[in-house]
């Protein structure tokens, strides 16, 4: 569902993003998934900005990169294993900033 949180499934890349956010609607079907991965806030030299807002999961603060959004299968994420569902509205404006400016 639209928030849910993923283990990152591409294990190359699962040290810097260990976790990866689903941003697609839910009513949007099809075999792939629009996602944005999560880098931890303490591995993060430079405060990220407006495109990518903070988030929290579990006790861990996250930054999601929406520059980085991608597709993945539906059928690499695996069971969710939390929600950003809270951060919804900062999610949507990085996303009108990356996509509209505004």
């Amino acid at each position: 569902m639209q928030h849910d949180v993923f283990v990152n499934p591409s294990v190359r890349f699962r040290v810097a993003f260990p976790f990866v956010a689903e941003l697609q609607a839910d009513i949007a079907e099809g075999r792939d998934r629009i996602v944005a991965p999560m880098a931890p806030a303490e591995a993060v030299a430079n405060t990220p900005g407006r495109l990518s807002p903070i988030v929290r999961h579990g006790e861990r603060v996250y930054y999601l990169v929406i520059p980085l959004l991608g597709q993945l299968p539906r059928n690499r994420l695996m069971k969710p294993v939390g929600s950003v569902r809270r951060h919804r509205d900062e999610i949507l404006r990085a996303i009108d900033w990356l996509f509209t400016g505004i």
